[in-house]
This record gives structure tokens, sequence and C-alpha cells, in this order.
């Protein structure tokens, strides 16, 4: 290859590759899991600091919601009492993970959201485990494709 032909060669992926990171911008959810969840939830952003911003206050909402339904069981033992501590657990890590955007904590930010992850997947699993396939369950599954989503936004965060 002549020195010519791979300066062209190397113009080209860098245009390439410019044109993939415009396009990650311009749909920030084109990195998620779950893009149609994700979309509805940033509702058209397209600054990505913004975008994991405002996933992560809607998910912070919907744990409240989530929460809400838990305290209201009969049965308040078992999965329902994990679940609501996992709840409690999730949105203070969800809390943490805003103030990490805002001091561009790239490590930090994606470490909460993680422990947030992980905390709706606990929460399925313990209501798995009492074949309890309710709204709480359900919501545990919603809440954790949002933190799923939110931990692929966080990757596109400036640093």
């Amino acid at each position: 290859m002549t020195v010519l032909g791979a300066i062209f060669l190397l113009a080209a992926t860098s245009r390439q590759n410019a044109a993939a990171l415009s396009l990650s911008l311009a749909d920030p959810c084109t990195v998620s899991d779950f893009p149609a969840l994700c979309r509805g939830t940033i509702k058209g952003q397209t600054n990505v600091n913004a975008a994991t911003d405002v996933a992560i206050r809607e998910l912070m909402k919907r744990t409240r919601q989530a929460k809400e339904i838990a305290e209201k069981e009969l049965k308040r033992d078992g999965g329902v009492a994990t679940c609501l501590s996992n709840f409690n657990s999730a949105f203070d890590n969800l809390d943490k993970a805003l103030t990490n955007i805002k001091e561009n904590d790239g490590f930090s930010l994606n470490i909460n959201l993680s422990a947030a992850l992980t905390d709706y997947d606990t929460c399925s699993d313990a209501m798995k485990e009492t074949r309890e396939i309710n709204v709480i369950y359900k919501s545990a599954g919603v809440l954790y494709k949002m933190a799923d989503n939110c931990l692929a936004l966080s990757t596109l965060v400036k640093h």
C-alpha cells in the first residue's frame, strides 16, 4: 500500500468514526439495550450528560412509585421486604449518580448506576423465589431495564 493510499484509508476511517459518533450523539439511546424505553425516557435529549440526568431522574420517580406500591402490600415480608430495602438503596445510589454527573466523575457514576441495577435485580430474584409474580416483580423488571439504559448512557458522559 502506498503512503497516499494509507492516508486516504485513514481519512475515510476517521470520517466514518466521526459520523458514528455524531449519530450516537443525535440519538444517545443507540448504545442502550432497550432503545425504545430509553427514547421515551429521555424525550429527545441529545446532550449525553443531560440525557443521562433525565433518565436517572425518571428512574428515581418510578422507583419512588414502586416503593409506594410495595409499602401498601398486605404481606410485607420476604420478597416485598427485600424489594423495599433495595428500592431505598437504589434511590440512594441514583441520588449519588446525579452528583457524579455534576462533578464529571464517570467512574463513580458507573459504580452507583451498577449498584442500582443490582438492587433492582435482587428485588426481582427475591420476588421470583417467593413465586409472587405481581406488580412489584413487574415494576422491578422495568426499573432494571431503565437502570440498564442509564448505565449505557453513562458510558457516553464526558469526563
